[in-house]
């Protein structure tokens, strides 16, 4: 019973450091704005880039 009870406080406290890494990644994100610095540096100009270069076979009258 007790080896039992190392396993699961081990794998409790591995999930929770997990976790708190993954809230402190996100929180940073959420406070530098970084989601939108990154739409908007990389994610944007690769869509642009991408749909300039189509080729349009209508045109507005």
């Amino acid at each position: 019973m007790n080896k039992f009870v190392k396993l699961l406080l081990k794998i409790l406290g591995k999930t929770l450091l997990v976790g708190l890494i993954f809230f402190v990644a996100t929180f940073t994100l959420y406070i530098t704005n970084g989601e939108n610095k990154l739409i908007y540096y990389v994610v944007r100009p690769f869509l642009n880039k991408h749909y300039d270069s189509q080729q349009r076979d209508r045109r507005i009258v």
